[in-house]
């Protein structure tokens, strides 16, 4: 499995994940809510391929159940943390 890359559109603030070949990984690639170049950004990893569904990052429930109040819909992704994050002017610890 090829490595998975984050991407930050500078205008409209979206991250999207992607997986791309080292070799092959674009430093820019067209944000999927604004059409602008999204850069490709460097976050902290844990030795390990990381991926974006709920279920292969087992800390997020317990971090949604800190952060988000009764009643907001629950977020499914990593991606969507981040952004949830970047929306409340919240810093992750770490």
């Amino acid at each position: 499995m090829a490595p998975l890359y984050d991407f930050e559109c500078p205008v409209c603030g979206n991250i999207q994940e992607q997986f791309y070949n080292i070799n092959d990984c674009p430093g820019t690639v067209k944000c999927p809510e604004c059409g602008n170049d999204a850069h490709k950004i460097i976050v902290h990893g844990h030795g390990t391929i990381q991926c974006d569904s709920i279920v292969d990052v087992p800390w997020l429930p317990s971090a949604l159940e800190v952060l988000q109040p009764d009643g907001e819909k629950p977020l499914q992704t990593r991606g969507e943390y981040k952004k949830y994050l970047k929306e409340k002017n919240i810093i992750a610890a770490g």
